[in-house]
């Protein structure tokens, strides 16, 4: 049988590539960065094809040997590529907050306690930015949408009152008959 066309609606043009980053916080306010060969940085990997973002942070939870599973998605930020045209997207993950030092004991000594000013200082600066916004987005209780690291302004500064839909039926009258359409048509 012949292979039929695709159009773009079911075959992406580019190639998306897809990470997960996890921050963890411990009681007395830092977050936990692993130590690794670029220096430290939030506990992060690419998602693996076939795999869910969710499992991948639980992979990178458990391969940094920290034992707490992923909580809600706290950002989400949209990097393109200029590598074959691409794009890639980062799911920053709520890893919970935990007592440092049982926290520093399971990692086996891998996990560096930052506090927040000093993680944003040493880690790249798109890190930096999405450990910023996740931090917000856990505050407020809502999930942060970046371009570049750069915060979208998603919402309305003022919301204005919510308007009811104009009725579409008219009451019926006192005589029981059925209403009309309210455009009298």
């Amino acid at each position: 049988m012949a292979e039929q066309a695709h159009s773009g609606v079911d075959r992406p043009v580019g190639r998306r590539q897809a990470a997960v980053v996890v921050i963890v916080r411990s009681v007395g306010g830092s977050v936990v960065l692993v130590e690794g060969a670029g220096g430290p940085s939030l506990p992060a990997a690419a998602v693996r094809p076939g795999e869910d973002p969710r499992s991948a942070a639980s992979r990178v939870l458990a391969e940094s040997s920290l034992p707490v599973p992923p909580g809600r998605i706290l950002a989400l930020d949209y990097l393109p590529v200029a590598v074959a045209a691409g794009e890639a997207i980062t799911f920053v993950y709520d890893g919970g907050t935990y007592d440092g030092g049982e926290l520093a004991a399971g990692a086996g000594g891998q996990a560096v306690f930052l506090p927040v000013e000093q993680a944003e200082a040493v880690l790249d600066s798109a890190q930096s930015a999405q450990l910023a916004a996740g931090l917000r987005a856990h505050e407020l209780l809502t999930v942060v949408e970046l371009r570049n690291g750069q915060v979208l302004r998603t919402a309305q500064p003022r919301v204005p009152e919510r308007e009811l839909a104009p009725q579409v039926w008219e009451p019926e009258p006192a005589g029981g008959s059925k209403g009309t359409v309210g455009s009298g048509v």
